[in-house]
């Protein structure tokens, strides 16, 4: 029997403990952690921002005009283009 009470009285203060640690709060991170990780987020999406920017710029509808050529050589309000 003496085995048997010593088991309980080990499986109680495990139970005890293991129930303080739940208890306990996880500490807060160092200060300045969240800054780090911010400032880390902003540049990965700048870079990619910036990236995409490029991709952009080499496609081929960024080069051309925004109106349809046949727009291009309509008269100006006042009619007066091509009559000369």
């Amino acid at each position: 029997m003496d085995g048997e009470a010593e088991h309980v009285a080990v499986w109680s203060e495990l139970c005890k403990q293991v129930r303080w640690l739940l208890r306990r709060s996880e500490p807060p991170p160092p200060p300045g952690t969240g800054q780090r990780y911010q400032a880390a987020e902003q540049a990965e999406a700048q870079r990619r921002l910036l990236d995409h920017a490029e991709r952009l710029r080499r496609t081929q509808w960024y080069c051309e005009p925004t109106q349809p050529k046949a727009m291009l050589s309509q008269p100006t309000g006042n009619g007066t283009r091509g009559h000369g």
